[in-house]
């Protein structure tokens, strides 16, 4: 594993919402900010919201709901729950996702349980003063990948729904990266593992095409391909909440 580059993580940290920075220092070492939002700032993208991992699900849920407090508490911001995240989502502020169904201990968890080398990156504050430093790992293929916008699979060990690098990999591709052929076939053998775990034939199309519709919607039902917009790498898509969807 490696660093981030000073520059880059100096920049990355001067992107995090004041609020977001504050619980990162105020966890230090038990609370990370890992993925997208690292590779948006880095890429020069526009990050659509910020990932942030700890050590247990009851510590993640109690963050959640101090952000939600921070940000004028629930008459202002909505907590959304799915089985991935708690979702902070408030008007007029970055949306941020609390991902309590993978917990880890530290950065180097968080690195690896990415599915493409554009996103192996995360950091953390190293202890709660002023002065504190910011440390970083990201993984050996990160800037590597990031500056040819090259997505490698990483073969990732962890429980997920078996489409989610597809429709992750559909979602980079119409942002202008490219797949080669040994991450595609990498990606496509998640999925037929998951047809094979089914017991059919790879032979009866129909009844492969059936199953791999299903995983592919198990990502999200409401997705359609041509337009598709996956917020992040451990998350499916916020959409637009009404007060049934969220809890108060």
């Amino acid at each position: 594993m490696n660093s981030l580059q000073t520059n880059d993580l100096n920049h990355v940290v001067r992107r995090i919402p004041k609020d977001v920075r504050a619980l990162l220092s105020k966890y230090h070492g038990t609370l990370f900010l890992g993925g997208g939002f690292i590779r948006a700032v880095i890429a020069g993208e526009t990050p659509s919201d910020i990932d942030l991992f700890g050590v247990s699900k009851d510590h993640i849920k109690k963050m959640a709901e101090e952000l939600q407090a921070t940000r004028g508490g629930k008459e202002n911001c909505l907590l959304h729950h799915t089985k991935n995240a708690i979702t902070v989502i408030c008007n007029g502020r970055m949306t941020v996702q609390f991902i309590t169904r993978w917990t880890y201990a530290d950065l180097q968890g968080v690195v690896a349980s990415f599915d493409f080398t554009v996103c192996q990156a995360a950091i953390c504050r190293d202890g709660a003063e002023k002065q504190a430093p910011w440390i970083s790992i990201a993984s050996e293929r990160f800037y590597i990948d990031l500056s040819a916008r090259r997505l490698v699979y990483t073969h990732p060990v962890r429980d997920e729904e078996a489409g989610g690098s597809m429709m992750r990999a559909i979602k980079y591709m119409k942002r202008g990266y490219t797949m080669q052929i040994g991450s595609l076939a990498g990606v496509i053998a998640r999925l037929t593992a998951k047809i094979d775990q089914n017991k059919l034939s790879l032979q009866d199309e129909p009844q492969v095409k059936r199953v791999l519709h299903g995983l592919l919607e198990e990502v999200d039902p409401s997705i359609v391909v041509d337009g598709l917009e996956v917020v992040d790498d451990h998350e499916t898509p916020n959409g637009d909440f009404g007060l049934e969807d969220a809890v108060l």
